[in-house]
């Protein structure tokens, strides 16, 4: 599930700024199924060395902000958080709210042993995550999107949903090419909200909309892809605006952080 890249700590750290390359190929590695599934990772992911990402800084820096601005619309919906500056806007319709900024150590652990992150890639490595209950059953789940140059590639960073049992963490699902803000839509499918992320590929952007299908979520490539948020109503999570946040020296929780 890793890509090979040996970028800079700012292409690292932000979020989408790997995401945002005007092509997605090359990377599109499968959602895994956690808890007795098959793995279904493609081959063209490993979790050897990071390769060189596309792009130089300053295209990706264009494309982030293309990106933002294609998923603001008419409502000026946003707040500053504790670090004075606010999340993207947001279509009229879709509230939002920004990651958290606690650091859990269970959390971090999961996600540097399921990724496989050497220690030497700790401090340029970051995690975003949010609570949220996508199948209305009173618990909260935790989408947590992990960008740096070891989990990042040219469509977008690693993700994964993760639930709570006994106590524990879980991992339900991987994702790759997740891009923020995620939408979670009103709209359910068996039982689970839609996902709306995203997808910088086929020279645009665009919206991939993810169902719950045979008990997980399709990958983002393979969803419903849609131009405009016209009409959607929901929540966006990990709505930070990472472009601003990252030129304030403001990179989110870190690996290193225990």
């Amino acid at each position: 599930m890793k890509n090979k890249n040996n970028r800079m700590l700012l292409l690292g750290s932000l979020a989408v700024a790997a995401a945002l390359s005007i092509s997605a190929c090359g990377n599109t590695t499968s959602n895994v199924k956690k808890d007795h599934s098959t793995a279904n990772v493609s081959e063209e992911t490993t979790r050897e060395e990071p390769a060189e990402k596309e792009g130089t800084v300053s295209e990706q820096a264009d494309l982030q902000e293309t990106s933002v601005s294609l998923a603001t619309s008419t409502a000026d919906n946003v707040q500053p958080g504790a670090d004075g500056i606010p999340m993207v806007k947001l279509p009229e319709g879709i509230s939002g709210m920004k990651a958290e900024t606690k650091p859990l150590k269970e959390l971090r652990d999961l996600i540097i042993e399921d990724m496989e992150v050497p220690e030497d890639y700790y401090d340029t490595t970051h995690y975003f995550y949010n609570y949220i209950d996508l199948n209305d059953d009173g618990k909260n789940e935790i989408f947590v999107m992990v960008t740096g140059p070891y989990t990042s590639g040219t469509g977008g960073s690693s993700a994964l949903l993760i639930s709570e049992n006994g106590g524990k963490l879980h991992i339900t699902q991987e994702f790759t090419l997740v891009n923020e803000p995620i939408i979670v839509s009103d709209k359910s499918e068996n039982g689970y909200h839609d996902l709306i992320i995203p997808y910088f590929g086929n020279h645009k952007t665009q919206y991939s909309v993810l169902k719950y299908t045979n008990g997980a979520y399709i990958n983002v490539p393979d969803g419903e892809m849609i131009d405009r948020l016209d009409g959607i109503t929901g929540k966006a999570i990990i709505a930070n605006d990472l472009l601003n946040e990252v030129q304030a020296g403001i990179m989110g929780l870190s690996l290193s952080d225990k």
